[in-house]
């Protein structure tokens, strides 16, 4: 009996080694091309391949920083249905578009309930609709983002001319220099994804903790998206320090700031 086994586990472990090297063969000449000739004969590739690299590690992976929590746990493991209405089965450059990370705002609007949304860079405004589409009837929206005429995209199609339309403000302007002191105190749930360099980062995060209500969750798009947009992970990093509770959400670039009277997250 132990001797067939031990036979079984051999048999188990020849066939892993197998797939391992079969999967190395296949992997190995694009992983040496993609980091090197490919560096001078096509940078662009050679870029986009060492992204998809990082990405993917940086989403499979937990956090060396802050806590790694899947968005369940993070809010007491609620079941509940979410709504996604949009044209997510087309892609944009830089809109956000992992199905996990779309689930994951709707899932924590859809728990959280929030009275007023403020979302920093509208984008073609997929996730304002699904922000509307996931929040209480009531719930307001605002949205920022630079005046059309220095963007080549249509701001906001996605929610154009939709039900979900009457719940959102379109707003316009520069975050560094946009007056937000109207909405301070008032914004339940805070979406930070505008300008990714550092600078924009921080001042959008310094807006978000003014327009933070008492229970108010800020989250931020591209944490730990290394290849690009290393400002959003050194702003939230260093404001961890202060902070201790942020947290990034499981196989997302997403990083959370809970409201105050969330309970503790050890």
């Amino acid at each position: 009996m132990e001797e067939e086994s031990l036979r079984m586990k051999l048999k188990s472990f020849k066939n892993a080694m197998i797939q391992l090297f079969r999967t190395w063969i296949t992997a190995i000449g694009h992983i040496i091309y993609r980091s090197s000739f490919s560096l001078l004969f096509d940078p662009k590739g050679a870029q986009k391949f060492l992204h998809c690299v990082l990405n993917t590690r940086d989403t499979e992976e937990d956090d060396p920083v802050l806590k790694t929590i899947d968005v369940s746990e993070l809010l007491n493991n609620q079941d509940l249905d979410i709504s996604i209405l949009d044209s997510s089965y087309k892609s944009y450059s830089s809109e956000t578009r992992l199905l996990k990370e779309i689930s994951s705002l709707a899932y924590m609007v859809k728990v959280l309930k929030p009275n007023i949304v403020f979302e920093t860079g509208t984008f073609i405004g997929r996730t304002t609709r699904l922000f509307a589409n996931n929040s209480p009837e009531l719930c307001e929206i605002f949205t920022l983002d630079l005046p059309q005429h220095k963007v080549p995209h249509q701001i906001g199609k996605e929610f154009m001319n939709t039900p979900q339309a009457k719940k959102i403000t379109q707003l316009y302007g520069d975050s560094r220099k946009f007056d937000f002191s109207k909405w301070y105190g008032k914004c339940d749930f805070v979406w930070i994804d505008g300008c990714h360099d550092y600078d924009f980062v921080l001042r959008d995060t310094e807006n978000a903790l003014k327009l933070c209500s008492p229970n108010g969750w800020i989250t931020w798009h591209d944490y730990r998206h290394t290849a690009w947009w290393s400002g959003v992970t050194r702003c939230v990093r260093e404001l961890y320090k202060s902070h201790p509770n942020i947290v990034h959400l499981k196989s997302t670039t997403i990083a959370v700031l809970p409201g105050r009277n969330n309970k503790e997250i050890s």
